[in-house]
């Protein structure tokens, strides 16, 4: 028997693969799905996704406020099962407009899932578990997208509008299957804690909150990672280096496996807001090395490609474990009880900034600038691993438990103009 955790339970792993089964799905057989069987054009697939996901942005505050509000696991209960929903309304989409709707609406109740699901694994971990309860997550997700995107393989090989069909109702039914076991399956632990009550509750404060705010931009930085890896490096492959194609699909493979094997070793011991600054350097550092084997790829040839690109990876993929960990030590190391939700959709921002400009700034500086473009790269990587710990540090000097941040600001500002005020009298005198 595994030596889970506390407070993780086969049944919270279980789901965990359902989930990650409906991601694989959905990322290798959506695209597809909108140009074969809706029958849009590319383009129009790629805007959609876009205002897509900067609604799903907009949005992610007011949502992480509801999950404090109502509790976590009763938030994610309903983003999900509305997710469940909407994937069965992408069959009926004929028109752009059609498509736009739904895919927003998509984006939305998925939003408002992952705020919930936020607050919920924050209070189901206690401290001093958390990136390391997450770790095990990852893994069984990692695993369900695995076959998740085989499933998704077989039903796009069939090239017939059956066949594409089956991915969304397909991941329709799992994320079904996923919402029953989060109503009847996983432990009820929305902890007892002190609410910001009256006007203080309806006013946003994490996003007030400069240093914290800092620290979600720079989360943004590292999880560039992502469109790295599924967006930047097939176009490198296919078009500046000598590497067969079939290596695309391989990288992403490998990235798989080793996320599902390294995972749990790459958290241990990144529970604390201070060695998650110490990961997030690693991980700037990991990301410097996959940056150069990179750009090193395009200017060699045969089987010193292949190493470049292996080195590469393998460094990209380190990048990524330890962002992950050191996201979740800071994040909830320093998100207040009481706001817990709202702090972590808050930081959440920076991820999803990531991939609303990552693909096309990353994609224009690489594929125009070519291994200079990597080596930029590498330097934004490099700035990032040197401002982790001094804002992290920053970060933890702010008093914020339990509301005391929210009631602090507006008391600063009013003593800010009560100093103006008075200034302006003495100088007028």
């Amino acid at each position: 028997m595994m030596n889970l955790p506390p407070g993780m339970s086969p049944v919270v792993l279980l789901r965990s693969t359902f989930s990650g089964v409906s991601t694989g799905l959905y990322l290798t057989g959506s695209a597809v799905f909108f140009t074969e069987y809706i029958g849009l054009s590319p383009r129009l697939v790629g805007l959609g996704i876009s205002i897509a996901w900067l609604i799903s942005t907009a949005t992610m505050m007011p949502f992480g406020m509801l999950a404090d509000r109502f509790g976590g696991r009763r938030i994610w209960l309903i983003g999900t099962s509305a997710s469940a929903l909407v994937f069965c309304l992408y069959p009926l989409a004929h028109a752009y407009w059609q498509f736009q709707l739904i895919i927003a609406l998509e984006l939305l109740v998925s939003g408002l899932g992952s705020a919930g699901s936020g607050r919920y694994f924050g209070d189901l971990f206690p401290e001093g578990h958390r990136a390391r309860g997450r770790a095990y997550l990852r893994v069984t997700s990692n695993i369900g997208m695995a076959v998740g995107a085989a499933i998704a393989g077989v039903a796009i090989s069939l090239d017939s509008r059956p066949g594409y069909l089956a991915i969304v109702l397909i991941a329709a039914g799992v994320t079904a299957l996923d919402a029953i076991l989060i109503a009847w399956a996983v432990p009820h632990v929305d902890r007892p804690h002190q609410r910001v009550e009256g006007e203080a509750r309806r006013k946003p404060v994490a996003i007030r909150d400069r240093s914290f705010v800092a620290l979600a931009v720079l989360n943004g930085v590292f999880n560039l990672n992502g469109p790295m890896l599924s967006v930047l490096l097939p176009l490198w492959i296919l078009s500046r280096t000598d590497a067969p194609s079939w290596l695309v699909a391989g990288t992403m493979l490998m990235n798989m496996a080793l996320c599902i094997v390294f995972q749990i070793p790459a958290s241990r011991g990144v529970e604390s807001p201070g060695n998650g600054a110490r990961a997030w350097m690693w991980a700037g550092v990991a990301l410097v090395v996959s940056s150069v084997g990179f750009a090193a790829s395009g200017t060699t040839h045969g089987v010193a490609t292949l190493v470049a690109l292996a080195v590469g990876l393998a460094a990209l993929t380190a990048g990524e474990l330890l962002t992950s960990a050191g996201t979740w030590a800071i994040r909830y190391g320093l998100a207040p009880e009481s706001r817990r939700g709202e702090y972590t959709a808050v930081f959440g921002l920076g991820g999803q900034l990531s991939w609303i400009a990552g693909p096309a700034a990353l994609s224009f500086l690489v594929m125009s600038g070519g291994a200079a473009g990597w080596l930029v790269l590498a330097g934004v990587f490099v700035a990032a691993a040197v401002a982790a710990r001094p804002l992290v540090v920053w970060a933890e000097r702010t008093d914020r438990e339990d509301g005391e941040f929210a009631a602090a600001v507006p008391a600063a500002r009013s003593a800010r103009r009560r100093f103006g005020r008075a200034r302006g009298r003495a100088g007028g005198e």
